[in-house]
């Protein structure tokens, strides 16, 4: 009996972080990047009129070049422990770190004194709420879609577990398999936060979510929809004597 391929489609270098993840529980994943993360020119801030960063994503640090430099008196307030991680490495302070997404951070700031705010981020963002808080955003990144690759295409003509991080992610993934004809009842989606579910669209074998916004708990999907796809194949084989 075939187990269902499992499938990575985020971008570098957080696809060879989830597959080295999935490598090490036993799977034998398909990399297949449908996102490429590149710079973007923009325009360095004066530090002096600001309270503190605002970082929804460790890509910021990555791809926001000589300009970050003249920010790092400025305490970071990081969407989650990677971006903690990268910013503390190129010698931020890190002064607040989240669990729950960019909008959960902003009481914090609020709290902390911090009313004048500067985030840095990607091109596709999500919006915050309305706050106490002035929050100027520079766009330092940008996610460029790509096509879909022919081993891609091929390993979607069987039984499939696909791992998607972001709703612009699952969007562009549905996307391309209804342009390419192939069915979406034999794929099932491990999803890796609550909003990518409307993105994600119907029509799907399985749809589950990570307990928590991090690839331990969507590696713990992943282990889930493998039972279910085995027990299913199980059911589906003929009693014999």
């Amino acid at each position: 009996m075939a187990s269902p391929r499992i499938i990575v489609l985020r971008p570098q270098p957080g696809a060879t972080a989830t597959a080295q993840a999935l490598r090490a529980n036993g799977h034998d994943p398909l990399v297949t990047p449908l996102f490429a993360i590149e710079p973007v020119a923009w325009t360095p801030a004066d530090p002096q009129a600001y309270d503190a960063l605002l970082v929804g994503s460790a890509n910021v640090f990555r791809h926001g070049g000589p300009a970050l430099a003249d920010l790092k008196g400025l305490p970071v307030y990081a969407v989650g422990g990677k971006t903690a991680r990268m910013a503390s490495d190129l010698g931020f302070r890190v002064r607040g770190q989240g669990t729950g997404g960019l909008a959960a951070m902003l009481p914090m700031l609020v709290e902390d004194g911090h009313l004048h705010v500067l985030r840095l981020a990607g091109e596709d963002r999500v919006d915050l709420p309305a706050s106490r808080l002035a929050i100027d955003t520079r766009i330092v990144y940008r996610s460029r879609a790509l096509p879909m690759p022919d081993a891609l295409r091929d390993a979607l003509t069987r039984p499939a577990i696909v791992l998607l991080h972001s709703a612009r992610a699952a969007q562009h993934f549905g996307t391309l398999i209804d342009s390419a004809g192939i069915d979406r009842g034999h794929i099932s989606l491990a999803l890796f936060a609550p909003a990518l579910v409307d993105a994600a669209g119907d029509g799907w074998a399985s749809v589950r979510i990570a307990a928590a916004a991090d690839d331990r708990a969507l590696l713990d999907v992943v282990a889930t929809l493998c039972q279910h796809e085995a027990g299913r194949q199980q059911a589906k084989k003929p009693e014999t004597e």
